[in-house]
């Protein structure tokens, strides 16, 4: 889920529903398109579009096995999402010019998609195909397909999703608890605390890369997403005792 959808999830529920009407199947995990003219959705374990003006939603993605997350490239050409036809959740992109359909990610381990690099180039995802207890590392695959990069991968923790800055390459990325795999959870319990780490790429190639705190509140936080503009994440987190959508400044 990405925090620039809240609203979409909202409008999805509305202009979806004389599609919906007679059915009670969920709308979740919206996604809308980089003009703002489209809301992709799911439902029913298949992928839907909608005008966010308002209209008839209509199947973009249909498959006997599940669909899910779908995510807009930076220039709206193409969506990337997930699905289970080939084993646990591999990764794919969809072209919406051609209906073209590529496969990015080959692996027993599921792959969870992150987010797009700001240029389109790059797809982040998660998974945990290397690490140990399920805990997830996050992963650059080149969005026309090619070998996966490690971007962080701390033994014994799980870091997840990645927010690439839209501007100066650095990431900000989820890690430390449960929370990511049942954010539903009611009532705080320490297994749910995550934090917001920072990470700084190397600038030459015998550099190492640094990571510098962003968010320690002793509470769960998930989804970081950063405002167009770089300087503010949005985040949902419970430090109120309730799951509530949050900014943060960060920087300057």
């Amino acid at each position: 889920m990405r925090f620039a959808s809240a609203l979409g999830f909202l409008a999805v529920q509305l202009l979806a529903a004389p599609l919906f009407a007679a059915a009670t199947r969920p709308l979740y995990e919206p996604a809308i398109s980089p003009d703002h003219s489209e809301i992709a959705f799911v439902s029913g374990g298949d992928i839907w579009t909608v005008a966010s003006s308002g209209g008839e939603a209509r199947l973009l993605v249909s498959h006997p096995a599940t669909e899910s997350r779908p995510i807009y490239s930076p220039d709206g050409t193409r969506l990337a999402f997930i699905s289970t036809r080939t084993g646990a959740g591999d990764l794919y992109v969809l072209n919406l010019r051609t209906s073209e359909l590529k496969r990015l990610t080959f692996d027993d381990a599921r792959s969870n998609l992150d987010a797009w690099s700001p240029d389109g180039k790059f797809l982040y995802f998660s998974s945990s195909r290397h690490d140990i207890g399920s805990n997830a590392d996050i992963y650059r695959i080149p969005a026309d397909g090619g070998t996966p990069v490690v971007v962080a991968a701390d033994r014994y923790m799980d870091e997840s999703q990645a927010a690439p800055h839209p501007t100066n390459g650095t990431l900000v990325f989820t890690s430390g608890s449960m929370a990511v795999s049942q954010w539903w959870r009611r009532g705080h319990a320490h297994i749910d605390e995550t934090t917001f780490t920072q990470l700084t790429p190397a600038t030459s190639a015998a550099g190492t890369p640094t990571y510098s705190p962003v968010l320690e509140n002793h509470a769960k936080n998930l989804w970081p997403q950063w405002t167009p503009d770089g300087r503010k994440l949005l985040f949902m987190s419970d430090q109120s005792g309730a799951e509530n959508i949050w900014e943060k400044p960060v920087g300057g």
